[in-house]
C-alpha cells in the first residue's frame, strides 16, 4: 500500500516537471521572435505630395518716390507781394501761388505798347509815302534813286515796329512771371521766403512741389532675383500689383509696372524697377518705406508640402519618405518660396506621388518601418486600396 501511493506521488511529480519543462519552452521560443512582430507598428501622420497650382509671388523692399518735383524760381525780381497757399496744400496746375509786386511791370507793358503804337503810324506814314514816290516814279517825276530811299524808310519803319511788338511780348512777359504758379498737380512744401522780401532769378528755390498722383514705388532685384522673376512670370502675363506699408497694412489701389532699366547697375548688380500707383489723396508719401508684392494671375504647378514636414540640421533641410512597406528614409531637399496657410514650395528632392511624414518626428528613425496615417481621407483610401 505505502509502495503505491509513493509511486503516485512520484508520477505526480514528473508530470508537473514535465509541464513545466514544457511551458518554459514554449516561453523562449516566443522571446526568440523578432521584437519587430511582437510590437505593434508606429503610427506616423503622412501625405502624399500631389501637384499644386500656384500663383508665383514675390516682394521687395521699396521706397515711394514722387514722378516729378519741381522747385518754384521767381522769373523777375521784385517784392514778394502775395503768398496764396499754405504749406502743404494739395495744389492744382497753374494755380496761383506767389504774386511779386507788378507795379513796374505793369508800366513797362503800357510804355511797350505806346512804343509799338508810335511805331505802328511811322509804318502807316511811310508806306504812304513809299506809294505816292511808286506813282511818281512810273510818270518819271522822281529819281529811282529817290524811290529806292522811300523804300529804305518804309521798311526801316517796319523793322523798329517789329522790334516793338517784340519789347512788348518781353514786357506782357515779365508782367505774366509776377504771378508764380503750380506746374502740376501735386504738393506743395515750405515756403522759402516770406511776404515783403525781395526775390528774383537769383533767389533760392522759393518752395517744392511734388507730383502726387500717380506715384512710383521704386525698388532693385539683383540678378539672381531678375532670373526668379523670369522664370516665374511670363512675359505677356498679368500680375497684380500691391504696396503695403510698414506697419503691415496694404494700400487699397493696385499699381502697375511702368519702368524697368535697361541695364544692370555695375556697382550694385542690380536692375531698378518702378511700379506706379495712384495716389489722388496724396496718402502715399515721397520718402515712405514699405515693399511692392507681385502676384502672378497665371498658375504654375509646384510641389508644395506644409511647413512642419520640413525639418533641419547641420546638414541640411530634408523631408523623411516613407517607401511602399512604410519605411523610413531620409531625403534632403531644397525649399523655395513660403506660401499662405503654413505651406512651403519644395524645388527639389521630392516628386509628386512620394509619401512623407508630416507628424511623429520623433518616434521614428531611417530604416524603420512605420504605420502612415494620413491626414487626407481620400490618400487614405487610395493608399489602402493599393
Amino acid at each position: 500500500m505505502e509502495k503505491t501511493i509513493f509511486k503516485s506521488k512520484f508520477l505526480f511529480i514528473g508530470v508537473g516537471v514535465v509541464a513545466l519543462g514544457l511551458i518554459g519552452w514554449y516561453g523562449y521560443t516566443r522571446l526568440q521572435t523578432p521584437a519587430t512582430l511582437s510590437m505593434p507598428q508606429t503610427s506616423v501622420s503622412a501625405m502624399k505630395i500631389e501637384p499644386e497650382k500656384v500663383f508665383p509671388e514675390v516682394s521687395f523692399v521699396s521706397k515711394i518716390e514722387s514722378k516729378d518735383a519741381v522747385g518754384l524760381r521767381a522769373r523777375v525780381q521784385g517784392f514778394l507781394q502775395k503768398r496764396l497757399f499754405n504749406e502743404g496744400d494739395l495744389v492744382k496746375e497753374n494755380q496761383p501761388l506767389y504774386i511779386i509786386e507788378p507795379v513796374n511791370f505793369e508800366a513797362a507793358v503800357r510804355e511797350a505798347e505806346a512804343n509799338v503804337a508810335k511805331a505802328e503810324a511811322q509804318v502807316k506814314n511811310m508806306k504812304a509815302q513809299f506809294e505816292r514816290t511808286q506813282k511818281l516814279y512810273k510818270t518819271k517825276d522822281v529819281s529811282e534813286s529817290k524811290l529806292d530811299e522811300f523804300e529804305a524808310n518804309y521798311r526801316s519803319a517796319e523793322a523798329v515796329l517789329a522790334q516793338a511788338k517784340a519789347q512788348l511780348d518781353v514786357a506782357k512777359k515779365d508782367l505774366e512771371y509776377t504771378t508764380i504758379v503750380a506746374p502740376m498737380d501735386g504738393r506743395i512744401g515750405e515756403s522759402t521766403y516770406s511776404v515783403g522780401e525781395l526775390i528774383g532769378p537769383g533767389s533760392n528755390v522759393l518752395a517744392k512741389v511734388v507730383r502726387i498722383n500717380p506715384i512710383d514705388a521704386v525698388f532693385s532685384v539683383s540678378e539672381n532675383q531678375l532670373l526668379n522673376l523670369q522664370k516665374n512670370f511670363k512675359k505677356d502675363g498679368k500680375v497684380t500689383v500691391t504696396f503695403i506699408k510698414s506697419d503691415g497694412s496694404t494700400y487699397e489701389k493696385t499699381g502697375t509696372i511702368d519702368f524697368v532699366d535697361v541695364t544692370l547697375d555695375e556697382a550694385m548688380n542690380t536692375l531698378k524697377i518702378k511700379a506706379s500707383f495712384p495716389n489722388e489723396t496724396g496718402e502715399l508719401i515721397s520718402g515712405q518705406y514699405g515693399r511692392v508684392n507681385i502676384k502672378s494671375l497665371s498658375a504654375k504647378p509646384e510641389i508644395v508640402v506644409p511647413q512642419k514636414a520640413v525639418q533641419q540640421d547641420m546638414t541640411g533641410t530634408y523631408v523623411y519618405v516613407l517607401d511602399a512597406e512604410g519605411r523610413v528614409s531620409r531625403r534632403d531637399v531644397t525649399r523655395g518660396d513660403e506660401l499662405d496657410n503654413f505651406k512651403v514650395i519644395i524645388n527639389s528632392g521630392v516628386n509628386a506621388g512620394d509619401v512623407i511624414v508630416t507628424e511623429g518626428f520623433q518616434k521614428i528613425a531611417p530604416q524603420m518601418i512605420v504605420k502612415p496615417v494620413f491626414e487626407n481621407a481620400d490618400q487614405a483610401q487610395s493608399q489602402t486600396s493599393k
